[in-house]
């Protein structure tokens, strides 16, 4: 395994030139990976196994795990897990006492050891999505509208880069500093690909939270796949709007082109991007996401 990675480091040199590093990790699962990757994010190559995976982990703060941040962090805390030794160690129980579902503690456990949770993935993509927590809770409409509308343009890209529409549209929030979540989904009348078509389902959905309490996360997904202009056509409905996905697609080349900054909605202008990409360093992806973009 370290000889192909450092093969996939010499390729990216000898490709590119030495303005761009890679770290690679190598471990038995792909989180286990990612988190060996980030060991030396710089340039390095390293690995996690069996043999300094406590070792691995004494260096490092929860919040250096993929996956937990700050307040996740926090209720882990109060059940006494201060440390990802304590973390790997914790048994189903104990991670009960800071709020996990038992099959999500499940999941974590097996993660920790490096198994590959859910398998790797070789079927298509069964949904999109992306979520955000924020630095500062906020129970501001104008705020999470904004935040709504980047999350919602972001899976519609990652959609269209797989050339793919989806009929169900989600939304998921976690309150914050009072424990609690809310989630609605609803089927659209057809297939969408859009972000401002996500955005405006789920603009709807957001409506049916609890306006007095803050939100520490939101996310917004899209289900209910399918290929291309695959949805059932309607004689009732209004047509599509082709002109609109076009436009969609041609902003697309562009921030492919110039970055995600050259071309922004008019209410986000000004506005700091305090959502990140996915990109393939920090997000293991999908194979379907590396299908080259359809030319409408």
């Amino acid at each position: 395994p370290e000889g192909v990675g450092r093969a996939i480091k010499r390729a990216i040199r000898d490709e590119i030139g030495e303005y761009v590093t890679a770290s690679v990790g190598i471990s038995t699962s792909i989180w286990m990976a990612k988190q060996a990757s980030n060991l030396d994010k710089r340039d390095g190559l390293s690995r996690i196994d069996h043999a300094n995976l406590v070792a691995t982990f004494e260096r490092l703060e929860l919040t250096d795990l993929s996956g937990i941040a700050d307040a996740t962090a926090r209720r882990l805390a109060r059940a006494g897990i201060q440390t990802p030794v304590q973390f790997l160690r914790a048994t189903t129980p104990r991670l009960r006492l800071a709020g996990m579902h038992p099959e999500h503690a499940r999941g974590w456990s097996m993660r920790l050891r490096g198994f590959e949770v859910g398998g790797f993935e070789t079927a298509r993509r069964k949904s999109y999505s992306h979520s955000h927590v924020m630095a500062r809770a906020t129970a501001s409409q104008s705020e999470l509208e904004e935040l709504l509308m980047r999350l919602s343009d972001m899976v519609g890209r990652r959609l269209r880069s797989a050339g793919r529409r989806g009929s169900v549209v989600s939304v998921g929030v976690v309150y914050r500093p009072d424990a609690g979540h809310f989630s609605r989904q609803a089927k659209q009348p057809r297939p969408v690909a859009t972000g401002d078509e996500i955005y405006q389902a789920a603009l709807k959905l957001l409506a049916a939270r609890d306006p007095r309490r803050t939100v520490g996360t939101l996310g917004v997904g899209l289900s209910g796949l399918s290929d291309g202009d695959a949805g059932q056509l309607d004689l009732f409905m209004e047509p599509a709007h082709p002109r609109t996905e076009r436009l969609e697609h041609a902003v697309d080349r562009i921030r492919d082109r110039f970055g995600e900054d050259a071309l922004q909605r008019s209410r986000l202008l000004g506005r700091a991007r305090v959502v990140r990409d996915r990109i393939a360093f920090g997000n293991t992806g999908h194979p379907d996401e590396s299908r080259a973009r359809k030319t409408p």
